[in-house]
């Protein structure tokens, strides 16, 4: 009965079509591809779509699912630079070429973050996005954690768009925050 009781919200969380069993007790890839497209070009170790304008890495350690004749490849990529994948190696004289068909997943585990960005000993100017890029959910329901550590005090607030709606969010109330101190703050996105 417990068994059924956390299968159910761990698919609750996970999605519906999640395999949660004792062989397979998290998913593996997020349910939908969070990036899609047609090759260009390619080799054993690469994907080219020069339709693309990619952050450089982003896709480091997401998975590539590619379809080549017919048959379906996965591969754990490397590297990307704006428009070319770096992948582990396909099988001997399978190459990627134009016209392919692949998609991006990422790795979903409740243990690692899906979006990550670490900000050290910088000044930042009030105002200004601190981001290189927006961070976005890969599953949903979500939950957002934003950690900030001062060696000055301060007030530090947060924009999160949900929906469509920017929410903004001051740390402590608005209070200025205590020199030398580290702050959390998480938030729930179904």
């Amino acid at each position: 009965m417990l068994e059924d009781v956390l299968r159910r919200l761990l698919r609750s969380a996970f999605g519906g079509g999640s395999d949660i069993s004792a062989a397979n007790p998290l998913p593996v890839t997020s349910e939908a591809a969070i990036e899609n497209g047609t090759a260009t070009g390619g080799s054993d170790v690469t994907l080219e779509d020069n339709t693309k304008d990619w952050e450089v890495n982003m896709w480091a350690d997401a998975i590539l699912q590619v379809e080549i004749g017919g048959v379906e490849y996965h591969r754990t990529i490397t590297s990307n630079t704006d428009d070319t994948l770096t992948f582990n190696a396909l099988p001997a004289l399978v190459v990627v070429s134009d016209e392919d068909k692949y998609s991006i997943r990422r790795v979903v585990s409740p243990f690692n973050p899906l979006s990550r960005v670490i900000i050290q000993s910088t000044a930042e100017v009030a105002g200004v996005d601190i981001l290189p890029a927006a961070l976005a959910p890969i599953n949903v329901p979500c939950l957002f954690r934003i950690q900030v550590a001062f060696d000055a005090a301060g007030v530090f607030s947060t924009t999160v768009t949900n929906g469509g709606v920017p929410v903004t969010t001051e740390f402590n109330h608005g209070v200025v925050l205590v020199a030398d101190s580290l702050f959390m703050k998480g938030e729930f996105r179904p």
